[in-house]
């Protein structure tokens, strides 16, 4: 909750950038949150993203792409698309779709040790908050990389 309140958190909130979806059927330590993508045919304005959160923030959290309605992971045919980094981020065919494929993400992370050291800037650290996990994301969406779904 204190990362929530941190005046970083509360910007992007506040510009629309990201946000909390207030669910009775998540519990800590799981949250859904939402991250806003640009207008693309025939896709949605936000993504949301399902977080697990145990030992946050000394690990890292694990999120998977989510579907609100259905509450389950978003069809992967949904998912965001793109070319490169974008491409790369929201792969399907990694891992069961469990998780961003990002070194700001628990699974992804623990999958490749190496991570860390050739991406010093964007790797978790237990430091950070879950801001970073949300800029990071957002900048993706928002990146000229991203087609839609």
């Amino acid at each position: 909750m204190e990362h929530l309140a941190s005046p970083a958190f509360q910007q992007g909130l506040d510009r629309g950038w990201w946000g909390i979806v207030q669910n009775d059927a998540v519990a800590w330590p799981e949250a859904i949150l939402w991250v806003s993508a640009p207008p693309r045919p025939n896709s949605p304005d936000r993504f949301h993203l399902r977080f697990k959160l145990g030992n946050y923030p000394e690990k890292a959290p694990t999120a998977m792409v989510w579907d609100l309605e259905h509450n389950q992971r978003l069809d992967l045919a949904k998912w965001p698309k793109g070319k490169a980094d974008v491409a790369m981020a929201f792969r399907t065919n990694w891992n069961n779709a469990v998780a961003l494929y990002v070194p700001w993400d628990r699974v992804a992370l623990e999958s490749h040790h190496d991570w860390v050291a050739k991406h010093p800037g964007v790797a978790w650290k237990r430091t950070h908050t879950i801001v970073h996990y949300l800029r990071m994301t957002y900048e993706l969406l928002w990146s000229d990389e991203y087609t839609g779904v």
